[in-house]
């Protein structure tokens, strides 16, 4: 090694399993560890580079340290036109990921692809949120378009959009935040849907398997061409737990990244309103109190409350009845958490309108009495529920 070299220890969060070195790594003598471009492949390896691991200060010649994600012309939220469908802009979205799932599952893709593509989709997601946040979150809640491996990382990707734009974080740190919440999963696409159709409890190798994914989709990610350390780090810890129970590593606290953790809580919110096979989801309020009572321990406080006030104690797409009687879904929030906007789609007697009410519940005779199973509604078409021109406010 040059004498010319000026070498600081590594800092933990510069290192996680699976990631490509960026850099060569030395120990504090200057006797080569690690080459740049070696990947950290074991928990061994890491806690051995960790504790004994020095790099270069500088870094290549040339190149600012902070040089990663998106590039310097990142895509900025997609602006849509006024006659937008929402959702049918966040289906052909699903389609998208669905082909870019196969392409990297078959490595068919092109230097630069998987990075760009991700964060366009990211991109326009911001956008949808950006135009209209109620109507895409409600697909949260009804929209079943997609099977479960597409359905859950697009819902997470909502969700985490919301709270970024409430935080205003900067659009290089969303967009990488996004593409991980897109690629979550990605290490356990090829038998997600197996788990999910299981009512049994997993054995012994599935528990493995589970536990493992994170990794296992770093590594897939990083053979694909991504780059953007945030990115793999958010997948790599998007299961770690405030409290240190999470897992592969156990982290606690904020050893884990903010963006991590903001994944986290729409991973398990999107979880818990699916349903399964085997179990119906569980409504939108249920999922909220069970987030709420978790929050300082499974999540970040502060995360949590700020995930808990974007929903509303009523999110968009929860089904609810009213003081007349009538049945709907609510598809706007309002500075009163308590009395959202609601589309009435069934009368007193459960016969469904032939053109569909859009109540005031600040109005006592409108107002919410009793949440209900979505399970038990009809299947509603979501454009019509938010969209169609006949619909009227009484």
């Amino acid at each position: 090694m040059s004498k010319d070299l000026h070498l600081h220890p590594l800092q933990e969060d510069e290192l996680a399993l699976g990631l490509k070195l960026p850099w060569t790594i030395y120990s504090a003598s200057g006797q080569l560890l690690m080459k740049e471009g070696a990947v950290i492949d074991n928990q061994r390896k890491l806690d051995n580079l960790l504790m004994n691991g020095h790099r270069e200060k500088s870094g290549k010649p040339g190149q600012d340290e902070t040089e990663q994600g998106p590039p310097p012309d990142e895509p900025q939220p997609v602006k849509f036109a006024e006659n937008t469908n929402p959702f049918a802009e966040l289906d052909e979205i699903g389609y998208q990921l669905k082909t870019l799932f196969k392409r990297i599952d078959e490595q068919r893709v092109k230097p630069g692809e998987v990075e760009r593509k991700f964060y366009e989709m990211a991109s326009q997601i911001q956008g949808l949120v950006l135009f209209n946040s109620d109507a895409v979150l409600g697909a949260v809640h009804l929209n079943r378009q997609h099977e479960y491996i597409i359905q859950h990382p697009l819902h997470v990707t909502v969700m985490a959009a919301l709270v970024g734009k409430t935080l205003q974080i900067p659009q290089k740190v969303q967009l990488s935040m996004l593409a991980a919440s897109l690629t979550q999963n990605i290490g356990m696409n090829g038998y997600q849907m197996r788990l999910h159709a299981q009512a049994e409890p997993l054995d012994k190798e599935q528990r493995k398997r589970v536990d493992q994914h994170p990794l296992v989709g770093v590594k897939m990610l990083t053979e694909a061409g991504v780059t953007d350390k945030l990115w793999l780090q958010i997948v790599f810890q998007h299961h770690e737990k405030t409290n240190g129970t999470g897992y592969p590593k156990q982290l606690k606290g904020n050893q884990i990244r903010a963006e991590a953790r903001i994944v986290a809580l729409g991973d398990v919110y999107s979880a818990l309103v699916s349903g399964r096979p085997h179990r119906p989801g569980l409504s939108a309020q249920q999922s909220l109190r069970s987030i709420f009572l978790e929050r300082g321990q499974q999540f970040d406080e502060k995360l949590s409350r700020v995930f808990l006030n974007e929903l509303g104690l009523y999110p968009p797409g929860s089904c609810v009845k009213l003081h007349n009687g009538e049945v709907g879904v609510v598809v706007k929030r309002t500075s009163d958490s308590r009395a959202p906007r609601v589309t009435s789609v069934m009368d007193e007697y459960g016969q469904l309108f032939m053109r569909m009410q859009e109540r005031d519940t600040s109005d006592p005779k409108y107002a919410l009495v009793a949440n209900v199973n979505p399970q038990l509604m009809p299947r509603l078409n979501p454009t019509l529920l938010w969209g169609i021109k006949l619909k009227r406010v009484s």
